[in-house]
């Protein structure tokens, strides 16, 4: 489960007077659900680019499956799909048509009805094979894309913004694929989003970068660690709720933002400072964990929003 599928190396692509994306270094081992996150803009879809061979890199290398990608590109794609931006369909055809059509182009053949059902089936769009393609919503169309790349058994399949534009319920079928495909199939997923929430819930390890560069990469779980502790106290009066706070010995780093009143606690301290709070005479209307990836990438990138 350890081992490097993908390994990226000083990857870089510089157009005109500027650097889209620079010294991208990742490594997606095996099994990984793996987010790739920052801004719009932020050089997500180039990287994206130059490792599915879309554009050529200015600087660097990539490495898929223990292969160059310059010089083995036929073996090192081998074994990988991907959906960068938005997928295309031929909108007056059915679903079950552009899947054969897709799926010839990709395996060189048109895939017998059986595979073609069996993949609409997993991304949830068996009920809806004969019906045109123009019929379907966003989420829907996500997920034909999806079933698309699904077609040529892929060990690694790369999702560029797959959320992207999608309503609650469409973000929610998309995040259940992502999950399926990585606990019932067994593929690896390079994920690239600006929508942290969504990440989170599904991602294993991630990387972040902003403005091309990037800036750390590691296990999800390790990465928040460092905020594991940290919470949002929202007490009156402020000053009061600060000085007994400070005061309290299990409470550190307390200092006052725009949100409220931010400070360290450990989970089993936390029942003990919302007590001395109130026997203090403060009114505590709510204490928050402040350990999510939000709060990280935002430490991260010094950025005022995602």
């Amino acid at each position: 489960m350890n081992d490097i599928i993908l390994r990226t190396t000083n990857l870089g692509k510089h157009y005109k007077n500027r650097w889209a994306a620079q010294d991208i270094n990742l490594e997606v081992h095996r099994g990984d659900v793996f987010g790739f996150l920052g801004p719009n803009g932020a050089g997500k879809s180039t990287s994206i680019r130059m490792i599915l061979s879309l554009i050529k890199p200015t600087t660097g290398s990539v490495q898929l499956f223990g292969h160059d990608l310059a010089a083995e590109r036929e073996k090192a794609l081998m074994n990988v799909a991907g959906i960068v931006e938005k997928p295309d369909f031929y909108l007056y055809l059915s679903a079950f048509r552009n899947m054969q059509i897709a799926g010839s182009l990709t395996l060189g053949r048109t895939p017998d009805k059986k595979k073609v059902m069996e993949t609409l089936q997993v991304v949830g769009l068996a009920e809806r094979a004969l019906d045109k393609v123009k019929t379907f919503s966003h989420g829907m169309k996500q997920r034909l894309g999806i079933a698309q790349a699904l077609l040529c058994d892929p060990q690694l399949i790369m999702l560029d913004e797959p959320t992207n534009g999608l309503d609650p319920q469409g973000m929610k079928e998309v995040r259940e694929l992502i999950l399926r495909l990585s606990t019932e199939r067994g593929i690896t997923v390079f994920l690239s989003s600006h929508l942290l929430n969504e990440v989170e819930q599904v991602a294993t390890r991630m990387a972040i970068i902003n403005k091309g560069k990037m800036i750390v990469q590691g296990s999800v779980a390790d990465l928040l660690k460092a905020n594991a502790n940290k919470v949002l106290v929202h007490a009156e009066p402020v000053k009061k709720a600060v000085s007994t706070l400070t005061a309290m010995k299990n409470v550190s780093g307390v200092t006052v933002t725009e949100e409220g009143i931010i400070a360290r606690i450990e989970p089993k301290f936390a029942p003990a400072a919302v007590k001395g709070l109130v026997e203090a005479k403060c009114k505590v209307f709510s204490v928050q964990p402040r350990h999510s990836l939000e709060e990280y990438f935002l430490e991260k990138t010094g950025a005022s929003e995602p």
